[in-house]
C-alpha cells in the first residue's frame, strides 16, 4: 500500500511538471533566410512584420510605420550614440494574440538600410523586452515560438548556462583557427544575426585573426546604425560550446569600432545560421539555455561562392550587383557594381524571387547559375560556376 501511494504521489507530481510546461501561447514565425519573423499589432493596428532577436535589448518600430499609425515620440540617441531614434510614448503591442506587458519603452528607428540590405520590409525589431517576461523555446522545425511562464518551460537537451551582458546572453566557447590556435571566449547569442560566427573587432585585432582563417574576402558592411564598415569572411577548424563541437565553419571578422561588435570583454557573435541547427529554449530566469537538434543540424554551411553580393536599389525597386569580390566567378565574368540584377535561372529577381532565395543560390558550391544582369543600359547572360571563396588553405 505503501508503495501505491509512493507512485500515485510521483504521477501527482508528473503531472504538475506537465502542467507547468504547457505553453500559454504559441506563436507562429517565418524563417526568411537567417531572420525570425512575427506579427504584431500595435494599438489594434494591422499585422506588422517584426524581426524576432535575442540580441535586441530595446523593440523597436520603424520611424515611417510609427508615423504611420501617429504614434507620439520624442526625439532620444540610441545604442551609445550610434543611433538616431524617437522614444514612443507606450502603446499595446499585441504578438499573434498575446499581449506584451504595459510597462515596456518602445522607441523608433530609420530601418530602411536594413530593409535594403535584407531585401524586405522591416516594420520592427523585438527581443529582450519579450523575453524577460516568459521562457520561450524557438522552434524551428515547427517555425513556432512557444511563449511559457517566467522560469518554466521544458529543460531538455543540452544545457548551456548564460549569463546577461547587455540584456543579451552570452556563452563560453572555444574556436580552433586554421592555424591550429585554440582560444577560448564568450559570444554573444544573437537570433537576429544572419550569421554563424562573427568575430568582435578588439577580439580580431588582439589575437591577429584575419590571417589565421585561411583563404578569405572582405566588404562593406552596414549596421543598425547605418556606419559602414570593412568585414572579412573567413574559415575556423572548429566551433565548441558545452559538449557540442562544429567543424569547418565560415566565420565573420568584423572592423566595426563600436556598438555590439565592438565590445571589448565579448569576444564576437554567435548567430542564426548556428542557432538555427537547434530548437532552442532560452530561460532568463534561471540564465539556461536547452539545445535539441533539429533536422537543420548537421547541414554544411557556405559562404558565397559567387563574388557578388546584392541589395535593393534606394527606391526598393530593383535587386542591385552591391559588390563584386576579387578573385571570384563574378569579377571574371566582368559584372560591375551597381549593376541590375535581372534574372536568376530564368526567374525574375525582383517579382518572383527574394533575396533570401537569391543569397542561397549563391552560396552552392559547384553549381551553374544563369544570370541576366543590366549593365551600361545592356542586358547579359552571364553563366557562373560556383566555387568557395575561403578554405583551410
Amino acid at each position: 500500500m505503501k508503495n501505491v501511494r509512493y507512485l500515485s504521489y510521483l504521477i501527482l507530481l508528473s503531472g504538475f511538471g506537465l502542467f507547468a510546461q504547457t505553453p500559454v501561447t504559441s506563436i507562429p514565425f517565418e524563417l526568411y533566410g537567417d531572420h525570425i519573423f512575427i506579427k504584431a499589432s500595435i494599438d489594434g493596428s494591422e499585422p506588422l512584420d517584426l524581426i524576432f532577436d535575442t540580441g535586441s535589448g530595446i523593440t523597436v518600430i520603424d520611424k515611417d510605420v510609427a508615423d504611420e499609425l501617429e504614434l507620439v515620440q520624442k526625439q532620444v540617441v540610441l545604442n551609445e550614440g550610434m543611433v538616431k531614434g524617437s522614444l514612443i510614448k507606450h502603446n499595446t503591442i499585441q504578438l499573434n494574440d498575446y499581449f506584451m506587458e504595459k510597462n515596456i519603452t518602445v522607441y523608433s528607428a530609420d530601418l530602411d538600410h536594413l530593409e535594403i540590405s535584407l531585401g524586405r520590409d522591416i516594420d520592427g525589431i523585438v527581443g529582450y523586452d519579450f523575453m524577460r517576461h516568459h521562457t520561450v523555446r524557438i522552434n524551428y522545425n515547427e517555425q513556432i515560438l512557444q511563449v511559457y511562464e517566467y522560469g518554466d518551460g521544458p529543460t531538455t537537451g543540452i544545457a548551456i548556462p548564460f549569463e546577461l551582458v547587455h540584456s543579451i546572453p552570452v556563452i563560453e566557447a572555444t574556436v580552433v583557427l586554421n592555424n591550429n590556435e585554440s582560444i577560448s571566449g564568450t559570444y554573444f547569442v544573437m537570433s537576429g544575426a544572419g550569421t554563424t560566427l562573427d568575430f568582435n573587432s578588439p577580439f580580431a585585432n588582439e589575437y591577429d585573426v584575419i590571417p589565421k582563417t585561411g583563404r578569405h574576402y572582405s566588404y562593406p558592411i552596414k549596421t543598425i546604425s547605418d556606419i559602414e564598415a570593412i568585414q572579412y569572411e573567413g574559415h575556423i577548424i572548429s566551433l565548441s560550446f558545452g559538449p557540442e563541437e562544429l567543424l569547418d565553419l565560415p566565420v565573420g571578422i568584423s572592423q566595426v569600432t563600436g556598438g555590439i561588435h565592438g565590445h571589448k570583454n565579448v569576444s564576437g557573435i554567435m548567430g542564426n545560421e548556428i542557432l538555427s541547427m537547434y530548437n532552442i529554449t532560452y530561460d532568463y530566469a534561471n540564465e539556461m539555455l536547452y539545445l535539441v537538434h533539429n533536422r537543420r543540424y548537421g547541414v554544411e554551411i557556405h559562404a558565397n561562392c559567387s563574388g557578388i553580393d546584392v541589395q535593393l536599389s534606394p527606391d526598393k525597386e530593383k535587386v542591385l550587383i552591391h559588390q563584386v569580390f576579387e578573385d571570384s566567378p563574378a569579377s571574371e565574368a566582368g559584372i560591375i557594381v551597381n549593376s541590375e540584377l535581372v534574372s536568376v535561372n530564368g526567374m525574375k529577381a525582383k517579382d518572383e524571387m527574394n533575396m533570401a532565395d537569391i543569397k542561397f543560390l549563391l552560396r552552392e558550391p559547384g553549381e551553374k547559375v544563369n544570370l541576366v544582369v543590366r549593365q551600361n543600359g545592356e542586358d547579359r547572360e552571364i553563366e557562373l560556376t560556383l566555387r568557395s571563396l575561403i578554405s583551410a588553405d
